[in-house]
């Protein structure tokens, strides 16, 4: 995947970021909570974006 794709992916994931990490402070009322979440959502940014690894194909050109 071209780096400009995976720069664009992670701008995009900053929005989800936002409403659910506002979401989980309304609900829990903790920074701690929050913080959790978006490491969660770090990780899922990782795994699935920069490392590529659920997919498991390569593609050739």
């Amino acid at each position: 995947m071209e780096i400009a794709r995976k720069i664009g992916i992670g701008i995009v994931m900053i929005i989800p970021g936002f409403v659910f990490g506002a979401a989980i402070w309304v609900w829990f009322g903790s920074w701690i909570a929050v913080l959790i979440l978006e490491i969660i959502i770090a990780i899922v940014y990782y795994y699935y974006v920069i490392a590529g690894k659920p997919t498991g194909s390569t593609q050739r050109a």
